[in-house]
């Protein structure tokens, strides 16, 4: 390994490892709004370092995965309007961008993130969330997007996006469009994820599960998981 990339794995991981170790505690031990904050101050602080992190120290594909689905998913139609949902610092968007997509936005929290997905030019357009829950989807009108995708972001740890979102993706995606998410599989396994409001959204007709794709190549000694979500109503 360079020197360079020893620097950013150390500088990374530093970083990284109390917010994950936050992520472990109950929430009697620490609030969602105190994780919170640990974890943007770190996303901040990391943002000119994190695309050099992610793809060459620790070989993370994430962003390519949901690309590649998407084109799966979407072989012939490239106007689809696409909402890249914590967009972070644009990875996913220029692999959609590659594959032939033209009607891509970004929706992310940290400006110093989204500062560099800007920088990529990739994006139609680039949303800066005021707040880290599901009200900041709030300004989008509903039936806006075509496909909701999110490349990990989704359960990493308690104050990331979990499943009190999908209400609001029915929201915003128009009936017959696609939720595709793309993770880690060690992530799929905490006790925090609320799967039974997956399930409460399917009775109620208003989403359709397809088979989880497992076992993908996510990044250096981790699997991934493929979610993918049609909206019906």
């Amino acid at each position: 390994m360079a020197d360079s990339d020893e620097i950013c794995a150390t500088e990374y991981i530093s970083q990284m490892q109390p917010l994950l170790d936050a992520a472990a505690q109950t929430p009697d031990e620490i609030s969602w709004e105190k994780e919170f904050a640990m974890q943007q101050g770190i996303y901040t602080n990391l943002s000119g370092s994190y695309d050099d992190s992610n793809l060459n120290v620790f070989d993370y594909k994430g962003h390519i995965l949901t690309a590649e689905h998407t084109a799966r998913l979407y072989p012939n139609n490239k106007n689809v309007k696409i909402l890249d949902f914590g967009a972070g610092t644009g990875l996913a968007g220029v692999e959609l961008k590659k594959r032939g997509f033209q009607n891509i936005y970004a929706i992310d929290i940290n400006r110093s993130m989204l500062e560099q997905a800007q920088q990529k030019n990739c994006y139609t357009g680039l949303y800066l969330s005021k707040s880290g829950d599901v009200d900041s989807l709030d300004f989008i009108f509903d039936n806006t997007f075509d496909v909701v995708v999110s490349a990990g972001v989704f359960y990493c740890t308690k104050s990331h996006a979990g499943t009190e979102y999908f209400e609001k993706f029915c929201n915003i995606v128009k009936p017959g469009g696609m939720i595709i998410l793309v993770m880690a599989e060690i992530y799929t396994q905490a006790s925090y994820i609320k799967w039974e409001e997956i399930e409460r959204l399917e009775k109620l007709g208003r989403l359709r599960a397809h088979p989880v794709i497992t076992g993908e190549y996510y990044k250096k000694n981790h699997k991934g998981n493929v979610y993918v979500y049609d909206v019906l109503q």
